[in-house]
């Protein structure tokens, strides 16, 4: 068996403590296969989303897609330090401190020095504070959109599926910091 069909089948494994049988599938043999797979139609799915909700938070806020992700992951997890921000958002710490830089001087976020130590509290203004009000209606009405043809019980399977692939994409990850994989961050 090559090392590719057994690292495949190792993936397909039902995670340790689960009593599900390993259901091996052929590798993808074409482009057209590829596009078959669950992931690279979630990818897709994602990457549509992504850049539609880029354009909106371009026009609506003036926000780039990276003062998006800074301010709401303040606006949920305030106060927050640098290495903190920069943990839950997978940004570059030099890339963040720019752009906190930035959204300070535009009054969105306040950055203080913690008592007794280096490190900084970043926290929204009043007036990031509104924006992110703003940012949540906008994400509630995008979402309602998207999954407004689908009734009530598909969506609610779907998300209940959503939180499963997560947990087994967190044990991909976890497998592959294990064998030395260079990912930085946990989603």
């Amino acid at each position: 068996m090559s090392k590719r069909s057994t690292t495949a089948t190792k993936l397909r494994a039902a995670p340790p403590g689960t009593d599900r049988e390993t259901r091996p599938e052929p590798a993808p043999s074409s482009r057209d296969d590829m596009r078959r797979l669950l992931t690279i139609r979630i990818v897709s799915l994602l990457d549509l989303l992504r850049r539609s909700g880029a354009l909106a938070n371009r026009r609506e806020f003036g926000l780039s897609d990276v003062e998006w992700r800074i301010m709401a992951q303040v606006g949920e997890h305030q106060p927050l330090s640098l290495n903190g921000l920069s943990d839950l958002s997978s940004l570059d710490r030099g890339q963040l401190s720019r752009a906190v830089t930035t959204m300070v001087q535009r009054g969105l976020l306040d950055r203080r020095r913690k008592p007794g130590g280096p490190a900084v509290a970043i926290t929204l203004t009043e007036e990031g504070t509104a924006l992110y009000g703003r940012m949540i209606d906008l994400a509630a009405a995008r979402n309602t959109f998207l999954v407004g043809d689908l009734p009530i019980e598909e969506v609610e399977r779907l998300s209940g599926v959503l939180v499963r692939l997560r947990e087994r994409a967190v044990i991909l990850l976890e497998r592959e910091r294990s064998h030395g994989g260079n990912l930085s961050k946990a989603g």
